[in-house]
């Protein structure tokens, strides 16, 4: 089924040592050698109509080891989603569009 709008991201990050304590033995354990922190992301948002949509892809590069990253991602993708919604609650709906809508016998799930 085609989906009206495709959001597509990815992060990297980099890999910090991490200094441990001995695990008990008799416990079930994992050992953390290592933390992925994330330093910079991408995001690309696709519409199935780009006369409805259209955005420039977002990167972020952390200037510095205290930024959040994943707070910085997570405000630019709800930003993104509030900007599509204020974008498609203003294009019309059509008589096409309406035609389309009673005349439809199955329900797309």
């Amino acid at each position: 089924m085609r989906v009206p709008f495709v959001i597509y991201a990815d992060f990297e990050s980099y890999i910090k040592p991490i200094d441990t304590c001995q695990p008990n033995p008799n416990d079930s354990y994992t050992n953390k050698h290592q933390k992925h922190i994330p330093m910079s992301f991408c995001i690309y948002v696709k519409c199935i109509d780009n006369s409805v949509y259209t955005r420039p892809q977002i990167t972020y590069i952390a200037g510095n080891e205290d930024d959040d990253v994943g707070q910085i991602f997570v405000d630019k993708l709800e930003e993104i989603v509030k900007d599509i919604y204020e974008q498609v609650k203003k294009k019309p709906v059509t008589d096409v569009d309406e035609e389309s809508f009673f005349s439809a016998i199955t329900c797309q799930r």
